[in-house]
C-alpha cells in the first residue's frame, strides 16, 4: 500500500437527499449504489426512489461503534489515488480454528468480529480493508487457477504452483451492523460461509453463499488478504483532520509508556535489593530453650537503637533435633519491658529416606519487619510451647536500614497497569 500523502478532497455526490427517519442529510457516491444505511438512526433508505422510503431499521450505530479512527466519509491516499470510505459492514464469525501443540493437532471452537470497510475511487472503483481488533488487511478479489470450497481432508491451494495448505479456519459470518452505501438491499443476519488458508503470510478464502433453503451455493468468491500496518493505514488517512489528534495522542502514551517501563526496571531493582538486603546488624543473641518455659520467658540483653526506622527481627533455630519442632513467640519490648510488637516462629527439621533417596524438610527461620518512632532500649522475650517444642538453640537477630518489599510490590503492581493501559493506547 503506497500511502504518500497529499491533501485530499471529498468525491462528488451522485445524490444528496434527507433521511426519512432521522430528516440528517446523505448521499450517494456510488452511482450503483441502491440503499444507504443513516449512520444516525439506522434506517435503510431506498436511493432510487424519489421518496427515500424506509426500506428496513437496522440496530442503532452506537451499538457498534468502530474499532479504530475509520469513519464514513474520511478519505484516503492509496497507490496514489484518492479514496473515500462509503460503507462498513460488521460481522460475527462463528468458525473452527485450526491448532498445533506438541505433537497434536485439532479444530477449536471460536467467535471473532470484523469491520469491513469499503472505499471507492473518483473511478468508481472499489478497495475493501478489513479490520478487527489485531490490525487491519487489505482486501482484494482473486480469480484462482484451481478453485475449490471446503475440501474433505481440509488441505486446499488456489494455484497450480501453491502448495496445499491446511485449512486454517471455516465457519461462518453474520452481518451484524451495516451502515454507508449498499449495491443490494442490506439486511442483517446476511450469513456467508467461508475457508481460509494461510500461504507465505497472505491469506486466502473462498467465500460462498446459500440459497434460501441452504441446499444450493448461489454465489463463490476467492479473495486474498495482506495485512497491512497500523501506521500505513494512518498515513493513508493522515489527510484527515481528526488524524493529528489521534497522533498527539498517541505520542503522549508513549511518552507515558517510556517512562512507566523506566520505573517499572527501577521498581524491580529495589525490590530485588529489598528481598535479598538484611540490613545492617544491630544486635545478635543466642538463647538455649532449655532455659524458657511457656510460663516464664527469656528476656534478652539491652538492645540499644540511635536513629528511629525500619528494623527487621530474624529468628532462627540454630540447633534443632532432627524430626522435631518447635513453637517459639518473641515480644519486642520498650525500655518499660511494655510489648510493641510480636513475632511467632514455628521451626521444623524432618528428613528421611525413600525410593528416590534421602530427603529433607526443614523451616527454621521467621522473620518480622518493624518501626520503631524513637531512639531508645528495647529488649526481646521470648516464650515457648513446651508441650511440643524440643530442646534447641534460637538466635535472635536485629538489623537495620531494611526495606518494606509490600510497598515496592504496591507500586510495581500499580506502574505495570499504567504500562499496559501506555501500551495499548499508544499505536
Amino acid at each position: 500500500m503506497d500511502t504518500s500523502i497529499k491533501t485530499q478532497t471529498q468525491l462528488a455526490a451522485v445524490k444528496q437527499f434527507n433521511c426519512s427517519g432521522c430528516g440528517n442529510a446523505l448521499e450517494a457516491l456510488n452511482p450503483r449504489a441502491q440503499a444507504v444505511a443513516c449512520p444516525y438512526c439506522g434506517s435503510v433508505v431506498d436511493v432510487r426512489s424519489e421518496t427515500h422510503e424506509i426500506l428496513t431499521a437496522l440496530g442503532k450505530p452506537e451499538r457498534h461503534p468502530p474499532f479504530s479512527f475509520i469513519r464514513l466519509g474520511q478519505t484516503a491516499e492509496i497507490e496514489g489515488r484518492p479514496y473515500q470510505v462509503i460503507a462498513r459492514t460488521r460481522w460475527r464469525m462463528t468458525y473452527k480454528e485450526y491448532w498445533s501443540e506438541e505433537g497434536e493437532t485439532g479444530y477449536s471452537d471460536e467467535v471473532w468480529l470484523y469491520d469491513e470497510w469499503l472505499l471507492i475511487d473518483e473511478r468508481r472503483t472499489y478497495f475493501y480493508l478489513v479490520e478487527d481488533r489485531e490490525g487491519f488487511s487489505r482486501s482484494e478479489e482473486i480469480v484462482p487457477e484451481t478453485p475449490t470450497l471446503l475440501p474433505k481432508d481440509l488441505r486446499m491451494s488456489f494455484y497450480k504452483a501453491q502448495p496445499r495448505q491446511i485449512v486454517r479456519e471455516y465457519g461462518k459470518a453474520e452481518a451484524i451492523h451495516f451502515e454507508g452505501e449498499s449495491n443490494y438491499q442490506i439486511k442483517l443476519g446476511d450469513t456467508i460461509r467461508f475457508a481460509s488458508m494461510k500461504d507465505r503470510g497472505i491469506d486466502y478464502l473462498v467465500e460462498w453463499r446459500l440459497n434460501d433453503t441452504e441446499d444450493e451455493v448461489k454465489e463463490v468468491e476467492f479473495f486474498q488478504e495482506t495485512p497491512v500496518s497500523r501506521r500505513k493505514v494512518l498515513e493513508a488517512f493522515s489527510a484527515n483532520p481528526e488524524i493529528e489528534s489521534i497522533r498527539q495522542e498517541e505520542a503522549k502514551w508513549r511518552y507515558i509508556y517510556r517512562v512507566a517501563l523506566a520505573t517499572c526496571i527501577l521498581l524491580g531493582l529495589f525490590l530485588m535489593r529489598a528481598c535479598t538486603d538484611g540490613g545492617d546488624p544491630v544486635f545478635q543473641q543466642d538463647f538455649d530453650l532449655r532455659t524458657i518455659t511457656d510460663t516464664q520467658g527469656a528476656i534478652s540483653q539491652p538492645i540499644e537503637i540511635t536513629q528511629p526506622g525500619l528494623f527487621r527481627l530474624r529468628m532462627e533455630a540454630t540447633q534443632i533435633g532432627q524430626n522435631t519442632e518447635m513453637f517459639v513467640f518473641g515480644y519486642i519490648l520498650d525500655a518499660q519491658q511494655q510489648a510493641i510488637n510480636t513475632l511467632p516462629g514455628e521451626f521444623y527439621y524432618y528428613t528421611g529416606v525413600d525410593d528416590e533417596g534421602r530427603w529433607t524438610e526443614a523451616d527454621q527461620e521467621s522473620v518480622l519487619t518493624f518501626r520503631l518512632k524513637e531512639p531508645g532500649t528495647y529488649y526481646v522475650q521470648l516464650f515457648r510451647d513446651i508441650s511440643y517444642t524440643q530442646p534447641g538453640v534460637v538466635r535472635i537477630g536485629v538489623y537495620s536500614g531494611v526495606m518494606v518489599t509490600r510497598y515496592f510490590i504496591m507500586a510495581l503492581v500499580l506502574c505495570g497497569l499504567v504500562l499496559l493501559v501506555a501500551w495499548a493506547k499508544k499505536g
